[in-house]
């Protein structure tokens, strides 16, 4: 197998580089940066030797780009599919809540996401040009809600007078406002129980028709 592009499905993935990922993202979640990520870390983590490592990656950004595209990837393909089996938007906004609340990985590969985007580091440049191409449309976090978005305005449940573009901004905005508080409960100075109503209530305020 050649070199790995953190695009290839779960399948594709060698057994070696998902212990090489799972390691990066775990160094990462307990606030490694990435810039003090060592080859020799990621390997001793995973497993495997330090040699293994070059016969899948050409440098060590290489692999903790992949892994973050990777992760990202699975993250948002699952949220997917998780909330379009629920049968209405307000199921899909508490169901986005209990994650928010119960799924530590979940938030945080939705506020690396946010952080990719805006911060100009050759690293992040990386994972851009990853999320950007063709492959990985279907598990940007705009497409994955914007189906849902639409979704909900063909069934009639949310407006249909407003942008798309708009409507996933209110959701994001709302969602990362109750990350914020829940990351850091002295954030809005109101706990994070009483004050998921309000988030919930904003975004079907907002967007229900």
């Amino acid at each position: 197998m050649g070199k790995m592009t953190g695009l290839e499905e779960t399948g594709n993935v060698p057994p070696k580089v998902l212990a090489m990922y799972d390691a990066v993202i775990a160094m990462l979640a307990e606030g490694v940066d990435a810039v003090n990520i060592r080859v020799s870390t990621i390997t001793e983590r995973a497993g495997i030797g330090k040699g293994t490592a070059y016969e899948y990656f050409d440098t060590k950004d290489k692999i903790v780009a992949c892994a973050i595209a990777y992760h990202l990837r699975r993250i948002f393909a699952w949220l997917g599919g998780q909330l379009e089996s629920r049968k209405n938007f307000g199921e899909q906004v508490n169901f986005l809540l209990d994650v928010v609340e119960e799924k530590e990985h979940c938030k945080e590969g939705f506020l690396r996401f946010v952080q990719m985007m805006v911060s100009n580091s050759e690293l992040n440049r990386m994972v851009r040009e990853k999320v950007g191409r063709e492959e990985f449309a279907p598990y940007l976090p705009a497409n994955v809600f914007g189906k849902v978005l639409r979704q909900g305005v063909e069934r009639g449940e949310l407006r249909g007078d407003l942008p798309v573009e708009y409507m996933i901004h209110c959701v994001f905005s709302h969602v990362l406002s109750y990350m914020m508080e829940i990351a850091n409960r002295d954030c809005f100075r109101l706990d994070a129980g009483a004050m998921r109503p309000f988030v919930y209530q904003g975004i079907m305020g907002e967007l229900g028709a």
